[in-house]
């Protein structure tokens, strides 16, 4: 059976069985109630007249975008530093991001998620964890959406998962209480009210192991993600408790970053100082009022989910009230920014950690969207250096990972001899 296929499969037994696989009574207490989407997800709300999950699908895409729902100053550098103490005061123990080399596995290249770090040894229980429970901002690569970034507006090569981890023997894994601590976070963290909030309920699998898990939106957007990995299959198919369950959540910082502060694009918020500047080397302006109409349906062009894209891009000019033209011109050259940024954040900090762009492996998406940035400079004519990108990202960044300032010359090397190539 696939993980795909055991994954849909656990779905289905969790959704007869809620108050066994969910946190249930933590969301009744909050004064929560189970409904079900015309999507088929089981979603849970304190909103009577709510029908829809809450997923941008479902309900009508980004709504949170110029509403300040978030009423204190979080920047990007603030929401890790707010997260921390805030689950400090919980129990848990901050520590710092692990490399996004991932020379202990010898099946990725590169970590994609904040639970790579504790795989395989931690979580077999051949080695213990730094902390237990413990929260890390680790940096990931994922490069399975390069033509999407810059477009969506919420897309990124490079990216920060924030990870809140618990390694328990059954007997001591408080589900309950996790819940409830990432509940708290969204609640005193962000200040939300109950009713800016919603949950899915939902199922993970992954290499032989799997479990429950709770998804948590607001106004469309995807803020993170709860996985209880609690059994294993065995080889007749049946299900065994794991020896050790494990807490696995996920929670996007720039997805957070970008609810608290409500940019036109994710891009803002992430890395504001790097996009005035780019604004400012390329002469590209934003229309607000155009990207506030555009991005509501910019998750529409997502390449992976589309089958005709000129299609789609007349599907979405119709819907913002323009002509298929004008959106290009106004989108694409802004998508070329915004890549510029990401695919040099992400560099920054593959090369600080290690890697090498090449042909072969993760070296090759890493000189994969070296060129693309380089494609886009060429292609409209910008005056950017892309050494220059990097030092202006690991200095906003320095507060967050300082390491990313200590081999900035070796970066600067690196990169110069890639140009050369290019």
């Amino acid at each position: 059976m696939t993980d795909k296929e055991l994954k849909k499969e656990f779905k289905a037994v969790a959704s007869k069985a809620p108050d066994k696989y969910y946190a249930t009574s933590v969301l009744k207490q909050e004064g929560f109630a189970r409904k079900q989407c015309k999507c088929g997800t089981f979603f849970w709300t304190v909103n009577n007249e709510q029908k829809t999950c809450g997923d941008p699908s479902c309900s009508g895409g980004f709504k949170f975008i110029g509403e300040g729902l978030v009423k204190e100053k979080l920047d990007y550098i603030e929401i890790w530093n707010k997260f921390s103490q805030h689950f400090k005061k919980l129990g848990y123990t901050p520590i710092q991001r692990y490399p996004v080399t991932a020379r202990w596995r010898n099946d990725t290249d590169f970590v994609q998620a904040s639970i790579y770090d504790f795989q395989p040894y931690v979580v077999s229980g051949e080695v213990k964890p730094p902390a237990n429970p413990l929260v890390v901002p680790q940096f990931c690569l994922r490069f399975n959406d390069i033509d999407n970034v810059g477009v969506t507006g919420a897309h990124f090569t490079g990216f920060v998962m924030i990870g809140q981890h618990a390694f328990m023997p059954p007997d001591k894994f408080d589900q309950k209480k996790y819940f409830s601590d990432i509940h708290s976070w969204l609640t005193k963290g962000l200040k939300l009210p109950n009713k800016e909030i919603t949950y899915h309920e939902d199922a993970w699998a992954g290499g032989g192991n799997f479990g429950p898990c709770m998804e948590f939106f607001s106004r469309g957007l995807e803020l993170g993600n709860q996985v209880y990995m609690q059994y294993e299959v065995l080889p007749n198919s049946q299900k065994k408790e794991l020896n050790l369950k494990v807490l696995d959540m996920g929670m996007g910082h720039e997805r957070n970053a970008w609810f608290a502060s409500a940019t036109s694009t994710s891009y803002d918020a992430v890395f504001p100082t790097v996009c005035k500047k780019l604004y400012s080397a390329t002469g590209v302006k934003v229309d607000n009022e155009l990207m506030k109409k555009f991005l509501p349906y910019a998750s529409y062009l997502n390449v992976d989910e589309v089958e005709d894209i000129n299609k789609a891009w007349q599907n979405v000019a119709k819907k913002v009230g323009v002509t298929p033209k004008e959106i290009k011109e106004f989108v694409l050259p802004l998508s070329g920014i915004y890549s510029i940024g990401d695919h040099t954040r992400s560099l920054l900090v593959a090369l600080n950690d290690g890697a090498l762009p090449s042909n072969v492996g993760g070296g090759y998406n890493l000189r994969v969207i070296l060129r693309r940035a380089l494609g886009f400079i060429d292609k409209y004519g910008w005056d950017i250096d892309l050494i220059k990108v990097a030092e202006w990202h690991a200095e906003y960044l320095k507060k967050l990972f300082p390491e990313l300032n200590e081999n900035l010359n070796e970066v600067s090397e690196i990169l110069k001899v890639e140009q050369i190539k290019y």
